[in-house]
């Protein structure tokens, strides 16, 4: 892949569109000293695949598009830069990648507390700007401080999908009476249901 196994290696994603800041990203993490390298997957953003491609080689890169191996990516990755979605920093600490997100003034409403929560349990860092994405990573990366990061993600365990039955069941509950939950309340096709769930 182009790869070398010695170097940090940092993931950045954005999800399947992909994201404009990608480029800023790579290209002062091209500039800066540190010894490290990149995997860029770009998803569906071809403008942003291509402005990375075209810029000097200084750091070893990997730029990909829309990929459904992104936990293969992240295997080979030592820790993880995008935007602060719930989607992308479960998967990421799933695969033991502390991670740098960015919160602004732009960040979207819903995300601003996942910045949060990252910084309350110490599983990555937050910037206020991608601009700043050189010296963030050297804090990162820093050997006393990374082992802090992972350990603490290590210990991250998400049970969510445990809950979820639970939480449906007092939900249900509230509507339904025992017997009446029992059986569908809605007029639906369950064997099409998975048509119309997504995760």
């Amino acid at each position: 892949m182009g790869l070398r196994p010695d170097l940090p290696t940092g993931l950045v994603l954005f999800g399947g569109e992909g994201s404009t800041d990608m480029v800023k990203i790579a290209r002062l993490l091209n500039k800066s000293a540190s010894e490290m390298q990149l995997i860029l997957l770009c998803g569906r953003n071809e403008a942003v695949r291509r402005e990375i491609e075209a810029l000097p080689r200084r750091i070893p890169r990997l730029v990909e598009g829309f990929t459904r191996d992104v936990p293969r990516y992240m295997a080979l990755a030592d820790f993880f830069i995008g935007k602060p979605g719930p989607g992308c920093i479960s998967e990421a600490l799933a695969m033991g990648l502390p991670v740098i997100v960015e919160r602004n003034a732009w960040t979207l409403a819903h995300e601003r507390y996942n910045a949060d929560w990252i910084e309350e349990h110490g599983v990555g860092l937050v910037t206020h700007n991608f601009s700043q994405i050189a010296r963030t990573v050297r804090e990162l990366l820093e050997p006393q401080r990374y082992r802090r990061f992972r350990a603490r993600v290590s210990a991250i365990r998400n049970t969510a999908v445990y809950e979820i039955p639970d939480v449906l069941e007092k939900i249900l509950g509230q509507y339904f009476s025992p017997q009446t939950v029992a059986r569908p309340p809605l007029d639906i096709d369950l064997g099409r249901l998975d048509d119309h769930l997504c995760c």
